[in-house]
């Protein structure tokens, strides 16, 4: 269910801009001409921000929680794209093509919140801090290569090494180190959750996951991945 809440205090949203990447650069002033034209919006567990195919007409910067981006097929099937961090933008390609919302976007923790931006209010950003579209520039090129390296994986790679590859890249962003040389991600998933990830089925990737702990790579307690060889588990991705 969605909550939406007054603006927040001004500072408490200046200190939080500061920190996002776009932001950075933008003189104070300008920061906080910006913090008060953004709203915020709080999101429970598995509630849909936007679907694909709605009428796009607002930015979202993710304060807090994790937002996970996502496309439906025609027959029912899921496959994330990716899982956005606070501090991270999204809903952009809407605002620049005017087209339909192209993903899904779903809270998967407990709470996210998010602040927002109007078209009319981002594209004067935009026009007065060029800067920041330089930035997005940056950041949505950044995308495309996780998106090329995707599509490499399903085209050159089977689901075993897809798993391994997907699990290495979990770690980098997910990642917390315990003891020796050990990564727990910290991102609780269903075999379902790691399938859509993967673009596979989620026996399939059941399978993998199970060789992968008989190796003892990887350890499973709680839906929660700890991997406990990563040197291995790169070489098999």
């Amino acid at each position: 269910m969605e909550k939406t809440r007054s603006l927040p205090p001004q500072q408490s949203s200046l200190a939080f801009l500061q920190r996002v990447s776009i932001f950075s650069g933008v003189g104070s002033d300008s920061l906080a001409r910006i913090a008060a034209i953004t709203g915020e919006k709080s999101y429970s567990r598995r509630s849909v921000i936007f679907h694909e195919g709605d009428h796009g007409d607002t930015l979202y910067i993710l304060k807090s929680g994790r937002v996970k981006i996502s496309k439906i097929t025609e027959d029912g099937r899921e496959k994330t794209l990716t899982i956005m961090q606070p501090g991270d933008f999204f809903g952009e390609m809407a605002i620049f093509d005017q087209l339909p919302r192209s993903a899904t976007a779903e809270v998967i923790d407990e709470q996210a919140v998010v602040f927002t931006v109007a078209k009319r209010d981002f594209e004067r950003i935009i026009f007065e801090h060029p800067q920041i579209a330089l930035k997005i520039m940056r950041d949505l090129t950044r995308r495309i290569r996780q998106v090329n390296q995707q599509v490499e994986d399903l085209a050159f790679k089977d689901v075993h090494e897809r798993v391994a590859s997907t699990l290495c890249n979990l770690s980098k962003i997910e990642g917390r180190q315990l003891t020796n040389n050990r990564i727990l991600i910290n991102l609780k998933m269903t075999h379902q959750d790691l399938a859509n990830m993967v673009g596979s089925s989620r026996e399939t990737v059941t399978r993998a996951l199970n060789r992968l702990q008989d190796q003892e790579i990887i350890s499973i307690s709680h839906q929660q991945i700890t991997i406990n060889r990563p040197e291995l588990l790169a070489a098999w991705g």
